[in-house]
């Protein structure tokens, strides 16, 4: 009896939150053509909303954001039933100093814009599980 090939598993879905289309719509491209399914937001409230109506399996935000500061937001998706595990990305154009507090509001990376986007996605394999 031939052995039926096994399913590709699913790819982690990622919320990405950025207030700049530009940045957001580079992510999405790239993220997708890796395979994962990507959800956007442009602003703070809006990510918090998508974070719970979706349930992604990883979040990339901007620290800088129009509506509240990214550490913040952080600090809500960790309060956040089913969030305390979730893998958060931070990115940021502010300086090390805002990437020290995303890390402390709980991202568990933070970078400096531009973003090198081969180490976002290696990031991103390994946060998701798939670099293991």
């Amino acid at each position: 009896m031939a052995k039926e090939p096994s399913a590709k598993p699913a790819m982690a879905k990622i919320l990405v939150i950025d207030d700049v289309v530009d940045t957001r719509e580079l992510l999405h491209m790239y993220l997708s053509n890796e395979g994962y399914q990507v959800i956007t937001a442009a602003t703070g409230s809006e990510g918090l909303y998508l974070a719970n109506a979706e349930r992604p399996d990883l979040v990339i935000t901007d620290i800088g954001l129009p509506d509240m500061d990214g550490a913040y937001l952080i600090q809500g998706l960790r309060g956040m039933e089913g969030f305390d595990k979730i893998p958060i990305i931070a990115l940021t154009a502010y300086g090390a100093d805002r990437v020290d507090k995303a890390i402390q509001a709980g991202a568990d990376r933070a970078t400096i814009k531009p973003t090198d986007l081969d180490a976002l996605i290696a990031d991103v394999k390994q946060l998701a599980g798939e670099g293991r």
